[in-house]
């Protein structure tokens, strides 16, 4: 038997109810022990029926994820739900009647992917209502953060800017910054600070609703600290320190064994033993089953409490028989 745990990202649910229970079933009889699938997606949609949100329309008329909780807590199988946050895409609801939160780069909204200001106080009050609704009405075990961040090169919104020139005395858009729209060297501090001041504002206040519920509080994380406070305003050592997870998974997706191994060594020293660590690794589609098993045993064997595999339907049940130790 391992001495770790194993859990596994699931990009979305299925979209009946006996395929959610086969899937449950699947991973629950391998010895899997934490699932973590995703209900609110980056297009702004969520798959489950929200009173908060725009329902994806394979999931209206039933809930997957209560199909799943209940499942999973027959089998001993835990669940965390999870929710992309500041990222809200075309069907956002936020979007929709806020146009103000969407983010800014230099002047222009975020095309593509759309994304909402961190700054802004109706991104973060629907976003944790989202949240507020999945811990009220469902058996989950926690709810899981994900791109709890910046998009990289953004915000510089009005609101934005107002506040950056009240609290330092400059525009965020004047001379002196670069082509990313990062400031100087001279101020590189004070911006970083600012900039992630409203995304840690954000999982403080996720903290305490999933304290409150009785649910722990989850995040996956970027790897490459401590860059990502400059690229994404992502302080995730910061909210360790604070005790404001119970989970963490960086996001360690090198196809390269040493590399993958050197960045959970970096993450561990930073994570100081002040959650619960789960190393996210990627199940590449190209590798044989020992292949993929030699990069999860030599990562886990840094000395992680879990592996965190992105995704599901990339898992093999020869992969899982040689994680979970053939429990079945």
């Amino acid at each position: 038997m391992p001495s770790y745990k194993i859990a596994t990202w699931l990009h979305s649910l299925p979209q009946t109810p006996d395929a959610v229970r086969v899937k449950i079933q699947r991973l629950a009889d391998a010895g899997v022990d934490l699932l973590i699938p995703c209900v609110k997606q980056v297009d702004g949609l969520v798959d489950y029926p929200s009173e908060v949100a725009n329902v994806r329309p394979e999931y209206q008329g039933w809930d997957a994820l209560m199909v799943a909780a209940e499942e999973a807590n027959r089998r001993g199988l835990a669940i965390h739900a999870w929710c992309c946050d500041f990222v809200e895409g075309k069907g956002s609801r936020l979007l929709a009647e806020h146009p103000e939160c969407q983010a800014v780069r230099d002047g222009r909204a975020t095309e593509d992917w759309a994304w909402a200001c961190p700054r802004r106080t109706q991104t973060q009050e629907y976003l944790l209502s989202i949240y507020q609704e999945i811990i009220d009405r469902y058996p989950v075990q926690g709810v899981h953060l994900d791109y709890i961040r910046y998009a990289d090169g953004f915000c510089y919104c009005d609101l934005c800017r107002e506040s950056y020139q009240r609290e330092t005395g400059r525009d965020l858009l004047a001379r002196g910054f670069d082509k990313w729209q990062q400031p100087d060297a001279h101020d590189m501090d004070t911006w970083i600070a600012w900039r992630c001041a409203p995304v840690t504002a954000f999982v403080r206040k996720a903290r305490a609703i999933a304290t409150a519920g009785e649910k722990e509080l989850s995040a996956a994380v970027f790897h490459y600290l401590p860059g990502q406070l400059q690229d994404v305003g992502q302080d995730w050592e910061g909210w360790l320190a604070e005790g404001l997870l119970d989970d963490i998974m960086p996001m360690n997706y090198s196809q390269s064994t040493r590399i993958a191994a050197e960045w959970t060594r970096n993450h561990l020293t930073a994570a100081k033993g002040q959650c619960r660590f789960w190393e996210g690794l990627v199940r590449h589609r190209s590798w044989s089953t020992e292949r993929f098993l030699h990069h999860v045993r030599t990562v886990a064997a840094q000395g992680v409490d879990g592996i965190c595999i992105f995704d599901e339907p990339n898992v093999m049940d020869e992969d899982l028989a040689g994680l979970c130790g053939a429990k079945a």
